[in-house]
């Protein structure tokens, strides 16, 4: 080759590195993939955006990027490719038969860390939980599939989506993740170390059709094709009885059993979680109710609304009424700390009862020495998890974001006046028959 020709070659390489969001020196490799499960146990966290600093002192390049349910999958992925120089290729959502990748040449001429964040932002306009079923196939629920960096996926209907941190020994997932963003959120992301109701994650369609439930990345080769032609597919976990499922799911990646006591204090807390975690997302819809007196679209509906988030938090604590009512059919409760029975048998005080009865029967609940969970919801107000789940179940929560902060959390009843007035979408109440 000529001196001139060499040059030239030189020179066009050069631009292409350039152009692209970052160049990629590594290829995805089964070693890529281990590597990638292990940075997801390890490094994966709540404050992964949130924190300013890294633990070296450095500046933390993704702090501040703000991100809903699939933001948050997709960007898993993306950072870790980034960090590794490996490529990032999804299927284009918004062109059949086309990708997105690393390769994109729209921030030429800004330095590196600027064209990787501007490329995650315009990730997070252009993807969501509808293309996550392009990028990802269901896989069998073993040890061996279901891993860290691997996902799960409701049905459209409740477009939802969860990262896998790791499977806990007891077989459980340890889910990172991520709710509706409205202009106040902060950048923090959220986890729950429990399984999410099947029945909703399902919800509409339970097939393979319907693309919910554990799920991991198609190989570059495999985008743009039908799903079952992915190697690895595997329809197992949509054969399996919604009824069922959990349990199937708990005994196929348990090494080992948790203890009475573990298990309900695993479910107490993330119940907690679901409680204190509603605070921000209200106190959100409540300061744009009081700044756009308008009635609402849809789509701004939708951000400040709650029906999801309120079923979720109904689920858990349906899911801790069910394995509290069975330890005590079982054993009487002979395993768990006196503590323990107290702050349940507050928040369950007819347990021996259906949950329907339990509601009418709850008296108000008041913040006392075994009250649990006890949060600031207003300024100057607070109430425990026993009290919050008193109103849920009588169906004093709103999630109606065309009501206000006092009617959001049933210190009035509602609907207020301009709820009665404005468009709704997607009301959920609670289904107490349903045990």
């Amino acid at each position: 080759m000529s001196r001139s020709l060499l040059f030239l070659f030189t020179l066009l390489a050069g631009c292409v590195a350039q152009a692209a969001v970052w160049t990629e020196v590594n290829q995805w490799s089964p070693a890529f993939e281990t590597r990638f499960h292990e940075w997801v146990q390890n490094e994966w966290r709540t404050d992964f955006f949130s924190r300013k600093n890294l633990p070296n002192g450095q500046s933390n390049p993704y702090y501040g990027l703000r991100m809903d349910c699939a933001d948050t999958v997709y960007s898993m992925r993306a950072v870790f490719s980034y960090e590794n120089k490996l490529p990032f290729v999804i299927q284009d959502p918004t062109s059949s038969g086309k990708t997105i990748s690393n390769k994109m040449s729209r921030w030429d001429g800004k330095d590196e860390l600027t064209r990787v964040r501007s490329f995650m932002w315009f990730l997070y306009e252009t993807i969501s939980t509808r293309s996550l079923p392009n990028d990802t196939y269901p896989i069998a629920i073993t040890r061996e599939t279901v891993v860290p960096g691997s996902l799960m996926l409701t049905t459209k209907k409740n477009h939802h989506s969860w990262t896998v941190k790791e499977i806990l020994p007891i077989g459980v997932p340890y889910l990172v993740y991520n709710s509706v963003v409205g202009a106040g959120s902060g950048f923090g992301l959220q986890e729950r170390q429990s399984w999410p109701n099947p029945e909703w994650v399902f919800q509409g369609d339970a097939s393979a059709n319907g693309n919910a439930g554990f799920r991991y990345w198609r190989p570059e080769a495999y985008l743009n094709k039908p799903v079952w032609q992915v190697p690895g597919y595997s329809d197992e976990q949509y054969r399996v009885a919604l009824s069922k499922w959990t349990r199937f799911a708990q005994d196929r990646l348990a090494l080992r059993q948790e203890t009475d006591q573990q298990l309900v204090t695993r479910l107490l807390k993330t119940t907690c979680e679901g409680f204190t975690g509603r605070v921000t997302s209200v106190n959100e819809g409540a300061a744009y109710l009081r700044s756009n007196p308008r009635c609402m679209d849809y789509a701004t509906y939708d951000t400040y609304s709650t029906p999801n988030r309120d079923r979720r938090v109904f689920d858990d604590f349906m899911a801790l009424r069910r394995a509290y009512r069975e330890i005590l059919s079982i054993n009487g409760g002979n395993q768990l700390a006196p503590e323990l029975i107290g702050q349940l048998n507050k928040i369950f005080p007819a347990i021996t009862h259906t949950a329907a009865v339990e509601a009418a029967k709850m008296g108000v609940s008041t913040e006392d020495a075994v009250s649990v969970c006890v949060a600031e919801y207003l300024p100057g107000k607070k109430m425990d998890l026993a009290e919050f789940k008193r109103r849920l179940f009588a169906g004093h929560i709103s999630n109606n974001p065309h009501d206000g902060a006092e009617y959001r959390w049933g210190d009035v009843r509602g609907p207020s006046q301009r709820a009665k007035s404005c468009q709704s979408w997607d009301p959920w109440s609670p289904d107490l028959t349903a045990e």
